[in-house]
């Protein structure tokens, strides 16, 4: 019975390493083509796709540009869309003011407004996933029930501040 029960343990212990390898593997390739094209994964597999399609579907997508001069790198993320318009007279103003508000309210959270014809934009905060904008999404509408119904969680570039000593 011990030996039975030694043999089950090492075969539990064996298919949590070839997890983690197998796990390890597949992070290092920057799509799943690129995973089912590896001699390891036991399959011999041909796409044929379009250089664009090959982009999409690629996890360097999240990657981070860096740009030292700016002191911030971007990335893809997720920003709060508290304002949009294109009423040309008083978008702009509108846009202006919730800003105010907005900064009043939570000056460490970043504003941002943009045009980008025709629409006047105001957007907030620079979050990397859509869990932390929701958190940051329900304080806003907390703080502003008048202007929760505009409110909502857009995809966007973002920035990320870069500390002192940061290297890539």
């Amino acid at each position: 019975m011990r030996s039975f029960l030694t043999f089950i343990a090492a075969l539990a212990v064996t298919g949590v390493v070839a997890a983690t390898v197998q796990a390890q593997i597949a992070v290092s390739d920057t799509s799943i083509v690129q995973y089912l094209e590896r001699p390891e994964t036991g399959g011999k597999v041909k796409v044929v796709q379009p250089d664009e399609l090959a982009k999409r579907v690629s996890r360097a997508e999240g990657v981070i540009k860096y740009d030292g001069a700016k002191g911030y790198a971007q990335s893809s993320g997720f920003r709060i869309q508290v304002f949009s318009d294109n009423d040309y007279r008083t978008a702009k103003n509108n846009a202006l003011y919730k800003e105010g508000l907005i900064k009043q309210a939570f000056p460490q959270m970043e504003t941002y407004v943009t045009f980008t014809s025709p629409f006047w934009r105001l957007r907030v905060g620079d979050f990397r996933s859509y869990e932390e904008a929701g958190n940051a999404l329900r304080e806003l509408k907390n703080e502003f029930p008048q202007m929760a119904r505009e409110m909502r969680i857009v995809r966007d570039k973002i920035q990320i501040q870069i500390h002192q000593g940061f290297t890539e």
